[in-house]
């Protein structure tokens, strides 16, 4: 028999996790220590530690956080619901996944560079030119989604 609290939900609609109880889960994801409520209100910006509770009992509810015994709160599961399927890492090393993509890409284009330096053709040229279009859109939506992280 499950207690409450304990049922974990196989379907986290994006619903469940938006505004202050993304922002929650977000935090703690990204730390490797567990807090009390008060001091999440603190460190998220939320008004008061009455609404961080609140959205701390709907991550409980949706089995996301833990409370343990002396009243303080920690990750019991990881999800990756909208924004933070965009995000890769353990810890407070969380990145964009585009950065990975991005590095591959300006890896490709200095490796191009460096075969066609004294060996430039048309081809070659459109290649360079192709690899810098694809490395700048990777770098800039990288930037885009780091600056709409939850926190």
């Amino acid at each position: 028999m499950k207690r409450m609290g304990e049922e974990i939900n196989s379907e986290i609609s994006f619903k469940d996790l938006q505004g202050n109880t993304l922002i929650v889960y977000w935090f703690l994801l990204r730390s490797d220590e567990t807090y009390s409520a008060r001091e999440i209100q603190r460190k998220t910006g939320i008004s008061s530690s009455s609404l961080a509770l609140h959205h701390l009992n709907k991550l409980i509810d949706l089995g996301l956080v833990k409370k343990d015994h002396h009243g303080e709160y920690s990750v019991r599961r990881k999800i990756n619901p909208g924004l933070l399927s965009l995000f890769s890492g353990r810890g407070k090393s969380f990145v964009p996944r585009f950065v990975f993509y991005a590095a591959f890409s300006s890896g490709l284009l200095l490796s191009s560079i460096y075969m066609f330096y004294y060996r430039l053709s048309t081809a070659s040229i459109f290649l360079i030119l192709s690899m810098t279009i694809f490395s700048i859109i990777f770098w800039v939506e990288s930037l885009r989604i780091w600056r709409n992280q939850p926190i």
